[in-house]
C-alpha cells in the first residue's frame, strides 16, 4: 500500500510540475527594451517579448482595430504591427511611451497587446526623455 501511495504521488507531483511548467512558457514574457531588440533580432525570434520604446512620430498607421506603428528608444528603431486581438489605450498616440507584448516574425513585432505611459512609469531605468 505504501509503495502504491508513493507511486501516485510521485504521478502527481510530476503531472503538476509538467502543466506548471508548460504553462510558464507561454505567460512568460522577456523583457527588452526597443534599442536592444533592434541590435540582436536572431537572438529573440521565438520568444515572447515585452518590449518597451517610443511611438515614432509619424509612423502611426490604424486601420480599423489594427495598427501599424514603429517603436524606437536610443535610434534604434522596430516596425510594430499590432493585431487588434484588444484595444490600443486612450493613451497611445505618436510620440508616447508604450510596452508592446509580442513575437518577432521576419523583423517585424507582431503584438497582440499595447500599453502606454503609466504601465511602465514605475519600472527602474526606464526615462521619462528619449
Amino acid at each position: 500500500m505504501n509503495r502504491k501511495f508513493l507511486t501516485l504521488l510521485f504521478l502527481i507531483g510530476l503531472s503538476l510540475g509538467g502543466i506548471a511548467y508548460f504553462s510558464s512558457q507561454e505567460t512568460s514574457y522577456l523583457l527588452l527594451d526597443a534599442s536592444e531588440l533592434a541590435a540582436n533580432q536572431t537572438k529573440y525570434s521565438e520568444q515572447n517579448l515585452r518590449v518597451r520604446g517610443f511611438v515614432r512620430v509619424g509612423s502611426l498607421v490604424r486601420e480599423g482595430k489594427k495598427a501599424k506603428f514603429d517603436l524606437e528608444l536610443n535610434d534604434q528603431i522596430i516596425p510594430v504591427f499590432f493585431t487588434g486581438e484588444t484595444l490600443l489605450p486612450d493613451a497611445f498616440k505618436e510620440g508616447a511611451r508604450a510596452r508592446v507584448d509580442g513575437k518577432l516574425d521576419h523583423g517585424v513585432l507582431v503584438a497582440s497587446h499595447v500599453e502606454a505611459k503609466c504601465a511602465s512609469k514605475y519600472e527602474a531605468g526606464y526615462a521619462e526623455e528619449k
